[in-house]
């Protein structure tokens, strides 16, 4: 008899592998969010001081960045890292090494944050010159620069990461399919 995709995932050797992606990739995910927020924080820190819910009594904006970086990033990187390993070793093809893969969507998150850097200092030159930011006006708390650009930032990355991590996914799963 012939075993199905799903029960070979669950060789003990395989458990091995998924847990390695798994985690592997959602500490990619949230050492991506850490530097981000870190960055972001410079900024403008009233995003993170004023207009984020306090979860912990932290003062120090370092420590506030990463506290929040991690709280909105560590469930969904693990599941990301789930899914990275479906895509990865998951089906038929040939399983994907995940220093080749992880190197790839390394790539992938660095044009995702030059994008969203982009963005903010697009949409921060067209609210200086009159016009309106890029997303409506109710997404923003207040209309300062600072608040404009991060705030600005911040919604392209909660919309555009994961639409890149579930493009690069789908990169993965019809590279190993095409066999190369």
């Amino acid at each position: 008899m012939r075993l199905s995709s799903f029960a070979r995932l669950s060789a003990p050797e395989e458990r091995r592998t998924r847990v390695r992606f798994v985690l592997t990739f959602g500490m990619m995910v949230v050492g991506w969010a850490v530097l981000h927020d870190l960055w972001l924080i410079q900024v403008e820190p009233r995003h993170f001081t004023e207009y984020h819910r306090s979860l912990l009594p932290i003062t120090d904006l370092g420590l506030l960045a990463v506290q929040y970086a991690f709280v909105a990033t560590l469930g969904p990187g693990l599941a990301f890292g789930f899914l990275a390993h479906a895509a990865c070793r998951g089906g038929t093809a040939r399983p994907a090494r995940m220093a080749r893969v992880a190197a790839g969507f390394v790539v992938v998150m660095v044009l995702v944050e030059c994008v969203l850097i982009g963005l903010g200092h697009w949409s921060l030159a067209r609210f200086r010159a009159g016009g309106t930011p890029l997303w409506p006006d109710w997404v923003y708390p207040d209309f300062t620069d600072g608040i404009v650009f991060s705030q600005t930032v911040n919604v392209g990355a909660y919309l555009l990461a994961p639409a890149a991590g579930v493009g690069w996914l789908a990169a993965v799963w019809l590279w190993r399919r095409r066999g190369d």
